[in-house]
């Protein structure tokens, strides 16, 4: 008689398997390329790049915090690799000069050239010769600044501190880059120009213990399930929230019929309700003992 193995291996998200990606590389891209990002950020690359036709694994793109509307989410911005990449795809990049650094300046601390200037070539069909898009980047400008709350002031960040002329170079040769390249590149900037633009601090690594939700195992829930019910309640709210009997009783019907026999994804719906600022949770509890409305 065969005996039945369980296994103790957390199995891959919802929908994670359902775009086929394997296991490795789903580790390699959540614990490896993207450690300490929300799955659904990490997903966010994979459709990136499958849209864009780039290979995830070489991570053309990066994870960057935004504030929206008052509240922080993670957006998915190409890197400088990714226009390399897109740029070379054409057959008609060049390449570009050897950068030109003005004079050595102090900026908040660091030594930095005080701007970069560089060339890209492309060739021109229809004209028939090569192309010039030469750029000015000022490191003023463009330098990841945040807030040092012993100092009381403003500094530059770890990463420009670290390699001033490096990072210098890589927004300007993206500048470049935009400007050879418009309908391939479009307006979006890369990671490297906006590192410390949406942030006033540096991003914390925390490394924590793993605790149990004391209100249930919410760690295997479809996110994209999730997102589904909690645009549908936010569309129950926003059609009927002037009138807060009827929304109340509309939730409570919704809840009942698409959540209830769920308590994990009723968790996660409910909690990105509050997060999102739709409906607190303290107005959740009360709309679930809502009666029908009469006519």
């Amino acid at each position: 008689m065969n005996a039945v193995v369980q296994s103790n291996e957390p199995q891959l998200p919802a929908p994670v398997a359902r775009r086929n990606i394997g296991e490795a590389q789903w580790r390699t891209l959540a614990n490896n390329l993207f450690p300490g990002a929300k799955s659904e950020s990490v997903l966010m690359v994979w459709d990136y790049c499958i849209a864009r036709r780039l290979d995830p694994m070489k991570k053309p793109c990066h994870i960057v915090p935004m504030k929206v509307g008052g509240q922080w989410r993670d957006v998915v911005m190409p890197g400088i690799y990714e226009y390399r990449t897109t740029a070379n795809r054409t057959g008609e990049y060049l390449g570009h000069s050897r950068p030109v650094y003005g004079p050595a300046i102090d900026y908040l601390g660091v030594e930095a050239p005080e701007f970069c200037e560089l060339t890209v070539y492309r060739w021109n069909p229809k004209a028939g010769q090569r192309a010039e898009y030469p750029v000015v980047v000022r490191f003023s400008e463009v330098v990841a600044t945040k807030w040092d709350d012993k100092r009381g002031e403003r500094v530059v960040n770890e990463r420009w501190t670290k390699a001033p002329l490096q990072m210098l170079t890589k927004c300007t040769e993206a500048a470049a880059l935009r400007e050879a390249f418009p309908d391939e590149l479009g307006g979006e900037h890369t990671a490297e120009e906006m590192e410390g633009q949406f942030q006033q601090t540096e991003p914390t690594v925390i490394t924590q213990q793993l605790r149990a939700d004391p209100r249930g195992d919410t760690s295997n829930v479809d996110w994209e399930e999730r997102d589904k019910h909690v645009t549908a309640i936010a569309d129950i709210v926003a059609e009927y929230g002037s009138d807060q009997k009827v929304c109340a009783w509309k939730y409570r019907q919704y809840v009942e019929k698409h959540l209830q026999a769920d308590q994990e994804l009723w968790i996660t719906v409910d909690d990105k309700l509050a997060a999102d600022g739709i409906i607190n949770k303290a107005t959740m509890k009360k709309w679930m003992k809502a009666e029908a409305p009469v006519e």
